[in-house]
């Protein structure tokens, strides 16, 4: 399972959101530094898209035969976004956040925005090391 693909990118990019966020609730980065929250949203997004696709490709939990592209796209989007749409209301429910503030709409958008092009980035990294090992794998078959 450490040897398969995508697994040490997921355990990387998860220490790496974990420990930026340990100093941003630590020093209030998340209020202070412009754009931190940014930051760690799409690390935050890449890092669902790698959990994701690892858990379904690469894992050995389930057997994809289809590994293109749109499939790729598709598994990445719909787990990462889910996960991203479901923090935004529990941020709301912890109390995070000012609902009715005039700011909310924009922070939220900003945040989803970020989570989606954390995925869609690493969803194409992804794509691509399947994509390279197929070729040398076809290379070396020939």
């Amino acid at each position: 399972m450490f040897r398969k693909p995508l697994f040490l990118e997921t355990f990387i990019l998860l220490a790496t959101v974990g420990i930026l966020n340990y100093f941003a609730t630590r020093y209030h980065l998340y209020w202070s530094t412009y754009e931190f929250d940014s930051l760690v949203h799409f690390l935050g997004g890449a890092t669902l898209s790698a959990f994701f696709l690892w858990a379904y490709f690469f894992s050995g939990f389930f057997d994809p035969q289809k590994r293109k592209l749109k499939n790729f796209l598709l598994v990445a989007f719909l787990g990462a976004m889910s996960v991203a749409i479901i923090w935004e209301i529990y941020e709301i429910f912890l109390g995070e956040v000012a609902v009715s503030g005039a700011e909310y709409p924009y922070d939220t958008m900003m945040d989803l925005i970020m989570d989606f092009l954390g995925i869609m980035a690493f969803c194409f990294y992804g794509y691509m090391r399947e994509y390279n090992q197929k070729m040398i794998i076809k290379n070396q078959n020939e």
